[in-house]
């Protein structure tokens, strides 16, 4: 029996927008009867907002131009002419 949208396991993309709140209404049902797809979808959900907890930061001014001031370019050896 080949598996319907109704009757096949969502897929991780879909997992993903279910926990944003985007997934399609036809995929939502699979989730209502699926203990196994809605268990990784609340695992999802958990995750995502651990993750909207954590703190923001962001690189210091001049980061890049002290990392970038250290990066070493060798220069081509031989003589090689185009």
């Amino acid at each position: 029996m080949t598996p319907t949208p109704d009757t096949q396991h969502l897929t991780p993309d879909e997992i993903e927008l279910w926990a944003q709140g985007l997934l399609p209404a036809a995929r939502d049902v699979h989730l209502a009867q699926c203990a196994e797809c809605r268990q990784t979808a609340e695992r999802e959900r958990k995750l995502l907002r651990e993750l909207a907890q954590l703190p923001r930061f962001a690189p210091e001014f001049g980061f890049v131009e002290r990392v970038m001031a250290k990066v070493k370019i060798p220069t081509p050896s031989g003589g090689f002419k185009s």
